[in-house]
């Protein structure tokens, strides 16, 4: 095991690299701001705690000892190490470099996360960021076993003692294609949709897993024939007319329904059904800069997408 003997300071080690550096114990102590008896004693001490002698002395110079030579070498690269710790910790600070992981569901990762990475990366090119894709329970997995940040989703039985902040909350609605009569309705109920095929989301998704728990809903929306791991694979099915869909209001706003161009959105009214969206932490563990940066642009964008309707920021 390593051992660092605990008489010994990081300011004797300073004194001893000065006095090699200079060969003279006067212009090593105004280097360091210190009173030359005071550098002697420091250097007397260090020596004694080593054990051997460090420095041949004379009356007008100071040489190494044949075992100062040696430490020399090593103490001059314990600092070079120091140094860079120190300067790596600075840039970390200052975030000239970092590296951030996040899991988070689909929709998280689509709308609110990689629409603000243009922006950091500007700012912050040393900075990495690895975004994962994950269920709800993946997410609280992830971040129990501590390989992510944070995760945004919702909240899972897996979190067990995971800190959680509410972030958004979204409201449900139907996506179908542009031909479809409800679309244009004045009220739409979910069992208005009760006679239309329908295509779910996988039950280990928090869409799932909230309409499941909805009192009252039609059982073709609880038992759809075909589900789907991620909405850019449900809009997908949509639009090639294998049935409607409910999805929050966040969820809508995924590029990938856009870019179907016949499909539309609306929200139902009744039931009101929110899905909360959360950070997820573990306990006792702050964010570092960069995640803190990367979380603060975040809620800015939480903000900005506060203007569609169904969205609300926590």
């Amino acid at each position: 095991m390593p051992v660092f003997p605990n008489n010994i300071s990081l300011r004797q080690l300073r004194a001893f690299a000065e006095v090699a550096r200079h060969g003279a114990f006067a212009p090593a102590a105004r280097e360091l701001c210190l009173t030359q008896s005071a550098l002697s004693e420091s250097i007397r001490q260090l020596e004694e705690a080593l054990g051997l002698r460090l420095f041949d002395r004379t009356t007008r110079t100071v040489g190494l000892t044949a075992a100062g030579q040696a430490f020399l070498l090593d103490v001059r690269q314990a600092f070079e190490t120091l140094e860079q710790g120190f300067q790596n910790l600075g840039d970390l600070a200052a975030l000239r470099r970092g590296k951030v992981r996040i899991a988070a569901a689909p929709s998280v990762l689509a709308v609110l996360l990689l629409p603000v990475l243009p922006a950091l990366r500007v700012r912050h090119p040393g900075i990495e960021v690895d975004l994962i894709e994950d269920s709800a329970e993946g997410i609280a997995q992830r971040v129990q076993a501590g390989s992510v940040d944070f995760g945004v989703g919702a909240a899972h039985p897996a979190g067990g003692d995971l800190l959680t902040q509410p972030l958004i909350s979204d409201a449900m609605g139907l996506v179908a294609r542009l031909d479809e009569p409800l679309l244009q309705a004045g009220r739409l109920t979910a069992a208005d949709l009760a006679d239309l095929a329908f295509v779910g989301l996988t039950t280990d998704t928090a869409i799932s897993q909230l309409l499941a728990s909805e009192p009252g809903m039609p059982q073709n929306l609880l038992q759809t024939p075909l589900r789907l791991s991620n909405p850019q694979l449900l809009f997908e099915a949509v639009s090639l007319g294998l049935g409607v869909s409910i999805v929050p209001a966040l969820t809508a706003r995924h590029p990938s329904l856009g870019l179907q161009g016949n499909l539309g959105f609306r929200l139902l009214d009744e039931p009101r059904i929110l899905r909360r969206t959360l950070l997820i932490q573990r306990p006792r563990r702050a964010l570092s800069p960069a995640a803190q940066l990367l979380f603060d642009a975040l809620a800015a964008q939480v903000r900005t997408l506060a203007q569609f309707e169904g969205i609300t920021p926590d």
